[in-house]
């Protein structure tokens, strides 16, 4: 049988997709009230800056900064010491199966293995450490440095709710699974393997002090100087590429001496580090066309394939 390559048409579809996560403020004690917490508010802060930048001339480094004078804001109210941050995700099955393909064998192919994999001990390690980053609260971001407390509470299909202390489980690791964690992890691997889906409702709180900044998402906002916050109708919000980005942070396979997990990319690009940790032959494109022509490929890198189908996207074959 001829070697099965890479299809120049060949995408699937995002298998965890989340909402954006809107920010509230209350009080610790209220965590339970949901009449007790208000949305978050942008508001303009107009500033005098100093200039910073390297290499101004010398007649410059006294003038006021015009970048730094007009960006937006978020803060928790002085009555107010806690964030409440709430999204919701859906886990959609039919895991493997792509959403276009313009080859008949790749996609037999890719499918069978996707279906083995479902079966396999890593698809239970793969579906715990997406639980993990939901449970330690990494989606939080910059909001989840130097607070007091943190509190994850998880609703499964509007039935069943599971309560996390964010602070039990590592950043680094994936070592501290409890029994919590195992039956979230049981519920996305039950969404991801099957063809119907499970839907999650998480709300996080986070103590941080009263009137404390809290962290929006930041938009592009291209061709402008001034920093722009993420909103919805006016109430500071995450986005939810960067919810999603967190939840996908379950790759520590791209190297024997990993330090820390990367999110699933094809190439295991990390743009604040400047780094691509899945440079050549360590790439999602060589280890799937090596997986679907029953080349020995370990059971973790695998569980990296399969992430990036869970990721969703197009990965058609390129140009020579």
């Amino acid at each position: 049988m001829s070697k099965i390559t890479l299809p120049t048409m060949l995408a699937f579809e995002r298998k965890i997709e989340n909402s954006d996560a809107l920010m509230f403020s209350g009080n610790w004690d209220n965590k339970e009230n949901t009449g007790k917490w208000q949305p978050i508010a942008i508001i303009p802060r107009l500033n005098r800056s100093t200039q910073s930048a390297q290499g101004i001339a010398d007649a410059k480094k006294i003038m006021p900064n015009p970048v730094a004078a007009s960006n937006d804001d978020a803060n928790l109210p002085l009555e107010h010491d806690t964030l409440k941050l709430s999204f919701t995700l859906r886990i959609i099955g039919n895991l493997g199966l792509p959403f276009a393909c313009n080859s008949p064998d790749f996609e037999t192919a890719i499918t069978a293995k996707v279906n083995t994999f479902k079966d396999t001990d890593i698809m239970g390690e793969l579906a715990k450490r997406y639980a993990y980053n939901i449970a330690n609260g990494r989606f939080l971001w910059r909001n989840r440095v130097g607070a007091e407390d943190i509190t994850v509470i998880v609703k499964i299909n509007n039935e069943e709710t599971l309560t996390f202390n964010a602070y039990d489980y590592s950043l680094n690791s994936f070592d501290q699974a409890d029994d919590k964690v195992k039956k979230l992890a049981n519920a996305i691997k039950r969404g991801l393997s099957n063809d119907t889906f499970v839907l999650l409702t998480v709300n996080a709180f986070v103590k941080l002090g009263n009137g404390q900044h809290v962290f929006p998402s930041q938009e592009m906002n291209m061709g402008e100087k001034r920093k722009a916050l993420f909103k919805i109708k006016d109430q500071a919000a995450m986005h939810n590429v960067k919810i999603g980005n967190a939840l996908r942070t379950v790759d520590d396979w791209y190297s024997d001496d990993a330090q820390f997990p990367i999110a699933a990319e094809p190439y295991g690009s990390v743009t604040q580090r400047g780094q691509a940790y899945r440079k050549s032959k360590n790439d999602l494109y060589t280890l799937m066309v090596e997986w679907i022509n029953d080349h020995e490929l370990s059971p973790e890198q695998q569980a990296y394939v399969v992430s990036n189908l869970i990721r969703g996207g197009v990965f058609s074959k390129g140009g020579d």
